[in-house]
């Protein structure tokens, strides 16, 4: 391709470009806002960062739609980037994400700077790109710019913990993707191209030693289960999610593991090496040291971090079947999960009742079901959700996957799949101890009234629980209006 045809190839790419290159246009804006002071110097501040950033959101979601609808299949800039129907419901799913964080501030009535909103934007952009990428230097890139933003999100507040867990985590993610990168530059080696789409690409590829396939693919696998927080890459988790302020961590949940997956799940595609048994045993530990783990926490906020590592490895079981259901299983479960997490996260903050507190101990939550049982109520069905449970979107989800897995069983035989099938279910049973923790200790556990803190729930707040908790019940009634559109995939 000469200079000419490649100047054409960026130029038809930027017509689909549209919803990425609007967030690069509100990033400019962000930074200047902020910096002329313009938004600090109105009657009020906060209430317009978070009305415009919800505009900005919510107009790129009509963006997004309407580039799907225009073409379903494209290349854009060459080989750089992929526009397909996976792409576009991904993006869609990591704009709601971001959505539902700036609404979550709003709710609580957060305050940040307005540095914290280009942050904001910059991470969902490297997401969106994330989705699409499928060449090995814009997978690196859009991680990097996910990772790189994440890293200043984790240390925003400016504390001894944030601080410190910002540190981990950019020596984590360092170390993460200088892997990834050793890796990708060995592929580079093998095949002369960076496009993961390149028919040369698989073909030569497959031409090299079993052995160094493993250990190449192996080492670019690393830096994306890293990104997921699967064992064992997942040391950072915990550290991160306690020092975050909790409308970040309900985000940190959901999307970067959303846009994660689907990279992987491209990689894997195109990869002729089977990585089957090394996604179970993957699965296996990020199951059991999650659920484990999570016995023992009596900090909300590290129970739900290795909480969330169990939920990937249940979520990567769609992977270990690799079939056309096994994937459409864990894309449902991802999706579905959003409002599960972020339901919880949400109303635990409510509870929390202390939007500065890093350290939500369950024993803070005694009697607190008996001032609030709506609050109360909602909290246990997304709780439900996450264990599995019949009546909500969790317990389809995990049929989903779990059926998958044993379809694949069938057909192979393969005792570590039976394994990973037995133990899974075990572990969805376990999963019941740690999180009906929370609805025992606010239903059973009554403090005396007077020890009781007074919380005041707001119209507003009440409004978005109801949001995120009816579609974890909608979506067990109705799990075919989810699938009938990944069925699409």
């Amino acid at each position: 391709m000469n200079l000419q045809q490649k100047l054409i190839a960026i130029t038809d790419g930027l017509g689909l470009f549209v919803p990425e290159i609007f967030l690069v246009l509100a990033f400019v804006v962000f930074i200047i806002l902020d910096l002329a002071g313009t938004i600090q110097k109105s009657k009020y501040p906060q209430s317009t960062w978070h009305g415009l950033m919800l505009g900005i959101l919510v107009w790129t979601i009509v963006l997004v739609y309407i580039q799907g609808q225009r073409q379903q299949y494209s290349f854009l800039f060459g080989d750089m980037l992929f526009l397909d129907i996976k792409a576009v419901f991904f993006k869609i799913l990591i704009l709601v994400s971001a959505l539902v964080l700036v609404l979550h501030s709003w709710a609580t009535q957060r305050v940040w700077a307005g540095e914290f909103y280009a942050l904001l934007i910059a991470i969902v952009w490297g997401l969106l790109v994330m989705t699409m990428a499928i060449n090995l230097l814009s997978i690196y890139l859009s991680i990097e710019i996910v990772s790189l933003a994440s890293y200043l999100l984790t240390a925003f507040l400016k504390d001894k913990k944030s601080t410190e867990a910002g540190i981990k985590y950019l020596l984590f993610g360092a170390i993460s993707s200088a892997i990834m990168l050793y890796g990708m530059s060995l592929m580079y080696g093998l095949t002369g191209t960076l496009n993961l789409a390149d028919p040369q690409f698989a073909q030569r590829i497959s031409q090299t030693d079993g052995f160094v396939q493993l250990v190449v693919g192996g080492l670019v696998l690393a830096g994306l289960l890293y990104k997921i927080s699967a064992v064992p890459f997942h040391f950072w988790n915990p550290d991160v999610y306690e020092a975050v302020a909790m409308p970040v961590v309900s985000f940190f949940s959901v999307a970067p593991k959303a846009a994660g997956l689907l990279v992987l799940l491209r990689f894997l595609s195109i990869m002729p090496t089977d990585f089957q048994d090394v996604l179970a045993v993957v699965s296996l530990l990020s199951i059991s040291i999650g659920n484990f783990s999570a016995l023992w926490q009596t900090k909300l906020k590290r129970l739900l971090a290795f909480s969330g590592i169990a939920q990937i490895g249940f979520i990567l079981i769609g992977f270990v079947a690799f079939s056309s259901f096994g994937i459409k299983a864990s894309v449902f479960y991802i999706a579905s999960y959003l409002f599960s997490s972020m339901g919880t996260f949400f109303l635990i903050d409510i509870f929390a009742n202390n939007q500065d507190n890093q350290n939500i101990d369950l024993n803070n939550f005694q009697g607190l079901g008996i001032k609030q049982p709506l609050m109360g109520i909602l909290l246990i069905i997304s709780l439900l959700s996450l264990v599995g449970l019949p009546l909500t979107v969790g317990f389809t989800s995990k049929l989903f996957v779990f059926s998958s897995l044993w379809e694949h069983y069938q057909q192979n035989h393969q005792t570590l799949l039976l394994i990973l099938l037995v133990w899974g279910l075990f572990n969805t049973a376990i999963a019941l101890f740690y999180y009906l923790k929370i609805p025992f200790m606010m239903f059973f556990r009554v403090a005396n009234s007077s020890d009781l803190p007074e919380i005041t729930i707001t119209p507003a707040q009440k409004i978005l629980a109801l949001g995120l908790v009816i579609p974890i019940v909608l979506l067990f009634l109705k799990s075919d209006w989810l699938m009938n559109f990944i069925e699409k995939f």
